[in-house]
């Protein structure tokens, strides 16, 4: 969720670059080595009124969707989806310099990041009707990428060095960083209600080349990488273990992928120039941002056409 770079940092960024997997990350064989097969999905265009930019950051199982917005090419707020309407996240809560949502989770309750006038970023939770700021102590910058049933908090911060680096908040004050061995920063983006995380890392900020990893509730972390691809960003991760995300190589457009017991599966907004999935609920619906040959961005649910044929 953060604004500062133009890469791939929740709830704001398109994909740009990152490299090479280490030996000491092996482990845990999360696909079989073969590339992405397309995927069967149903998909549906979903743009905030009016907007220029709309992009989704989280999905729950009741269809409920929350993300960022901008009129104009503007800056971008904060804005949910429920119950078919739009609704921006409270200006007096965020203020209005950059925000922008993920969530909410099935109970309810929205999380992610907002800058202040000094550009500094804080992560938020949003209990109900309870506005709590998340910062992380010490640091300059945070962001609250995801936020669990058991309030688990999955964050990043970030200091004047740029670099990110992986947090989990279990409780008030329980703080537990982490970082994929041997990574120059590690960016955590989703977490299921089991405490299993996903997110990608790099070894080189300046020249970015991202692999995914997974982190198990033990805190045992494995590299993701999407067979033939350069880059790999994984997204979010669902309660049955499905983790989304998006891939690209030096030379392809942005493709975005679902892994399920070892198998790639393509999705790709049909006319699109590049498809962003940035979160998956429990029935393996997926939603995120594409782009269209304009560059604009716009907001998407992909829904697999098995659960589709049952309603």
């Amino acid at each position: 969720m953060s604004n500062h770079r133009a890469t791939y940092g929740r709830l704001t960024r398109a994909a740009v670059a990152f490299g090479l997997a280490f030996a000491s990350l092996a482990g845990v064989a999360f696909a079989d080595g073969t590339e992405p097969t397309p995927g069967s999905y149903t998909y549906q265009t979903l743009d905030v009124p009016g907007s220029s930019q709309t992009i989704f950051w989280g999905i729950n199982d009741f269809g409920d969707l929350g993300g960022q917005f901008a009129v104009n090419g503007g800056t971008a707020h904060a804005m949910v989806y429920r119950h078919g309407r739009f609704e921006q996240l409270d200006p007096s809560m965020l203020g209005t310099y950059f925000s922008a949502a993920g969530g909410p989770n099935d109970l309810g309750n929205t999380y992610g990041a907002y800058a202040d006038a000094t550009g500094t970023q804080h992560g938020f939770v949003i209990n109900g009707k309870r506005f709590e700021t998340v910062d992380f102590p010490g640091h300059l910058n945070s962001n609250v990428d995801g936020y669990n049933e058991f309030g688990t908090i999955l964050g990043v911060y970030w200091d004047a060095d740029g670099a990110f680096h992986g947090i989990l908040r279990r409780g008030h004050g329980w703080d537990t960083p982490f970082d994929v061995a041997g990574s120059a920063e590690t960016y955590p983006l989703g977490i299921n209600d089991l405490n299993q995380a996903v997110g990608y890392w790099d070894t080189n900020p300046k020249a970015p080349q991202p692999h995914g990893f997974y982190r198990d509730a033990n805190g045992s972390i494995t590299t993701v990488d999407v067979p033939g691809a350069s880059n790999t960003v994984a997204f979010a991760i669902n309660d049955v273990g499905q983790i989304a995300g998006y891939y690209w190589s030096s030379t392809g457009p942005l493709h975005s992928f679902v892994l399920t017991q070892g198998k790639f599966v393509q999705l790709d907004v049909p006319g699109a120039t590049g498809t962003a999935v940035t979160t998956i609920n429990n029935f393996g619906v997926v939603s995120g941002y594409y782009r269209d040959a304009n560059h604009q961005q716009h907001g998407f649910i992909a829904t697999p056409t098995t659960l589709s044929h049952q309603h």
